[in-house]
C-alpha cells in the first residue's frame, strides 16, 4: 500500500507491514468512494449533481483516502504476530502484550485521539516500560554475563 498523506502511517506501515500480506485493493478502495460520491449527490437534482459531485471530492477526498488508509493498515496489524518476540509464550493471546498495548496506541492514533506526537512518545514509553523483556534486553544481559562467567572459569 501506498501512503501519501501520513508520513507517520507510511513509516509504520513500511516496517510493521513489510512482512504481513498487505492485499489492499485499490479498486476496492475507489469503488467504495465512488460510492459515497453517489450516495451524497444523489439527495440532489440531475442538474446539480456534476457540480456537487466535484464540491465533495474537493471538501472531502483527501480525508477520505486517509481516513482508509489508516483503517486498511490497522486491519492488517491487528492480526500480526511479533515473529521473534520473547514475550509470546507468556499468553494464550495472538499477540504479546507489548503488541496488544502497541495496538491500542494505534486505534487511538487512527482515531485521531491523539495525535503523531503523542502517538511516538508513547510507543517509545511502552518500549522503555518493555526493554528488560525485549529481544534487545535479553541480548544485553547475555553479553553481560559471558565476561562475568569468563572470569570466574
Amino acid at each position: 500500500m501506498y501512503i501519501v498523506d501520513d508520513p507517520l502511517l507510511a513509516l509504520i506501515s513500511r516496517f510493521m507491514c513489510q512482512n504481513q500480506h498487505v492485499e489492499v485493493s485499490d479498486a476496492e478502495f475507489l469503488l467504495r468512494q465512488i460510492n459515497a460520491i453517489e450516495d451524497y449527490v444523489g439527495q440532489f437534482p440531475n442538474s446539480e449533481r456534476d457540480r456537487r459531485a466535484m464540491e465533495w471530492i474537493a471538501a472531502h477526498a483527501r480525508e477520505y483516502r486517509r481516513q482508509w488508509q489508516k483503517n486498511a493498515v490497522a486491519q492488517v496489524l491487528v492480526k500480526a504476530r511479533c515473529p521473534d518476540c520473547p514475550l509470546l509464550g507468556e499468553r494464550r493471546s495472538p499477540q504479546c502484550e507489548i503488541h496488544a498495548f502497541w495496538l491500542s496506541l494505534l486505534q487511538h492514533y487512527i482515531a485521531d485521539d491523539i495525535s503523531s506526537q503523542e502517538y511516538v512518545e508513547s510507543t517509545l514509553k511502552l518500549l522503555t516500560q518493555y526493554k528488560d523483556r525485549l529481544k534487545v534486553g535479553i541480548a544485553r544481559k547475555q553479553a553481560q554475563l559471558v565476561p562475568e562467567q569468563l572470569a570466574t572459569a
